[in-house]
């Protein structure tokens, strides 16, 4: 399907006629730029117009990409292009980025609120989170409780808090309306890495419209041509209906029958859900509202506050291809994580070629102890390269195992012999690292072994003798032997 049939069923309005007129000067997804425009434009208008049950209309995005062939960067400019001159400066005073726990993001809102105070227009905490390197971020997120939390209640348009000390005393930062806008950008390997079903399930993601988008052309560079992106004309349409909807609070409502409408999208979104393995729905499950809020935000375009059913399906298409992109997504996150998942004989042998013989703890730790004892033996058994071996020691307890590996002839398929018995394999693995033991004293049946060579004479205690220099051997410098045997003539 070509960029044109795939985005006109949700192409709606100023919004949709402004994307197709700059199409023909970029190169990205006519979806993507979509996306990115109601983000940036609903983020705008946050606070203004509200859906018909009085909670925000603001729309959150991600766009899913390959590097370059999807040109995400690409739609994000584009868009920037579309709607700069209907919001003005708001993206260059109010865009944030980076924002990896929820106690900076409830400080940033804050923030935004206290320096809006000395304004014309008074307190106006509108913020919008633009991160084009989303998957970094989300590295650190992950490790915050809170920020999932404070990220689900922004976008109800709920209080949010934070709770700190200054000087020894407890100060709570509120934002009882928070005004939050979202969009952000990651590759699809990254989605499947870095953001977990526990997460989506407690509904962090079904916030968020994920879209795949991938380059729509590419346009032949001109000798001294300027960017392409500088004939895109702007949206007037899109400039009177931003200054619309800020001179007052516009309350959305249904049309009769794109109420009926509605209700007949949510029993059918229900029944989808009903269907569906959870790993999926569950960041659908919020898929009538988000038609209610696109809708909205293309209502507003308008300068209308009465909603109709051409809108509701031009939202409903948007909502249904970023459905198709979370199932899209979420298949090659487990096709991922099948060639992720290697047979053990293959990681034990990558950790021998890596860090050479092993005893078997020191190969159960690098293993990540993911396995028993019983299944790391049986495994070591049934390789004919690699061989298990006691190796004698001088301490007490059982003697370690090392495993290594060996090159197998050619004419020769015979397999080692398991080191004892599969019970007291079991039992040897179990039992824990015993601690050093003292060396016991040398017998006449087990003759001392010679220690190493000391290359500095011990210290002189006070009240002996001077030590001997290195051209007069000493007793420190003799062999162990001789020294026993001088020991025993005194």
């Amino acid at each position: 399907m070509d960029e044109k049939a795939r985005y006109e069923p949700m192409a709606y309005g100023p919004i949709g006629s402004a994307v197709k007129a700059a199409m023909p000067h970029t190169e990205a997804d006519p979806v993507g730029v979509h996306a990115a425009v109601l983000a940036l434009y609903s983020a705008a208008l946050n606070g203004s117009v509200l859906q018909p049950n009085g909670r925000p209309s603001v729309v959150w995005t991600a766009l899913a990409g390959r590097s370059r062939v999807g040109r995400k960067g690409y739609s994000l400019s584009t868009a920037e292009v579309i709607v700069r001159d209907a919001i003005g400066d708001f993206l260059a005073l109010r865009r944030q980025g980076g924002i990896s726990s929820g106690a900076s993001l409830v400080q940033t809102l804050y923030e935004t609120e206290q320096d809006s105070l000395t304004s014309e227009g008074g307190m106006d905490g509108r913020t919008i989170i633009v991160d084009e390197e989303w998957s970094t971020t989300l590295k650190l997120t992950n490790r915050d409780a809170k920020y999932s939390g404070v990220l689900r209640t922004a976008w109800d348009g709920k209080r949010v808090s934070n709770v700190t000390k200054k000087d020894g005393k407890r100060v709570e930062v509120t934002v009882e309306t928070p005004a939050l806008g979202f969009h952000v950008h990651i590759q699809p390997a990254a989605w499947a890495k870095y953001v977990s079903i526990a997460e989506a399930q407690g509904g962090s993601y079904n916030r968020i419209l994920p879209v795949m988008v991938e380059r729509s052309k590419l346009i032949r560079t001109a000798k001294n041509r300027r960017n392409p992106l500088s004939e895109i004309k702007v949206s007037s349409a899109l400039r009177l209906a931003y200054e619309w909807a800020r001179k007052e609070v516009r309350e959305m409502e249904l049309s009769d029958a794109a109420a009926d409408h509605f209700d007949d999208i949510r029993a059918e979104y229900e029944d989808i859900m009903d269907e569906l393995p959870e790993d999926v729905s569950c960041f659908i499950e919020r898929a009538d509202e988000q038609v209610m809020r696109v809708a909205c935000i293309l209502t507003a375009a308008e300068r209308k506050t009465v909603i109709s059913v051409k809108c509701l399906n031009a939202a409903r298409a948007f909502v249904e291809f970023s459905i198709a992109s979370v199932k899209q997504l979420i298949s090659q996150s487990n096709v991922q994580r099948a060639r992720t998942i290697l047979p053990l004989d293959v990681k034990i042998r990558e950790k021998l070629t890596m860090h050479g013989p092993m005893t078997t703890t020191q190969l159960y730790r690098a293993l990540s102890s993911r396995y028993t004892a019983s299944q790391l033996f049986d495994a070591v058994d049934a390789m004919p390269d690699v061989v298990a071996e006691e190796k004698p020691s001088r301490r007490q307890g059982i003697n370690p195992v090392v495993i290594r590996l060996v090159e197998v002839p050619a004419e020769s398929e015979s397999e080692p012999k398991p080191v004892g018995t599969p019970a007291q394999r079991s039992a040897r693995a179990a039992a824990p690292t015993p601690k050093r033991a003292p060396v016991k004293k040398a017998t006449a049946a087990s003759p001392p072994v010679p220690r190493k060579a000391v290359k500095k004479p011990p210290t002189a205690r006070k009240g002996a003798a001077a030590p001997m220099t290195a051209t007069q051997p000493g007793l420190w410098q003799q062999p162990a032997r001789k020294r026993s045997a001088q020991k025993t003539s005194t």
